[in-house]
């Protein structure tokens, strides 16, 4: 997959004033990370654009372009389902100097268990690019 549409937003703790985080998070599931985030987790999500994540394997180009680009690490884990006997795959993106910390937050949602079979998840990371497109003409 050398491209994904890929929505870059700001997150903080509602009330909270210290500096938002920036997170990256598939536009297919934006509007219900958003939810789950405000509602569950008690975050502020703000200044949400959509752009590309491109893969920096499949399309080493980029970064000697004229674009403008965060460095955004594409996390896959391929999960296993006892009941259905079969897997599935997540992926996630995360800013890549903070990718370290933030794996270990997204990857203990899935821990093998019972309907695993035991499994942990297979991982994979790739390094790639979000990137900053043009505001709307004004």
């Amino acid at each position: 997959m050398p491209s994904q549409k890929v929505v870059r937003c700001e997150l903080r703790r509602k009330g909270e004033q210290v500096p938002a985080g920036i997170r990256y998070v598939p536009l297919e599931i934006f509007g219900l990370w958003e939810y789950l985030m405000s509602t569950k987790h008690g975050f502020e999500v703000s200044t949400p654009r959509a752009s590309l994540w491109v893969d920096m394997e499949e399309s080493p180009e980029i970064a000697y372009g004229n674009s403008t680009f965060d460095r955004v690490t594409e996390i896959t884990a391929f999960l296993y389902s006892k009941r259905d006997d079969m897997f599935s795959r997540v992926c996630r993106y995360f800013p890549s100097e903070e990718c370290a910390q933030l794996k270990p937050i997204f990857l203990a949602h899935y821990p093998g268990g019972p309907d695993a079979g035991d499994m942990k998840p297979q991982v994979r990371e790739k390094s790639g690019v979000w990137l900053h497109r043009p505001g709307p003409a004004a």
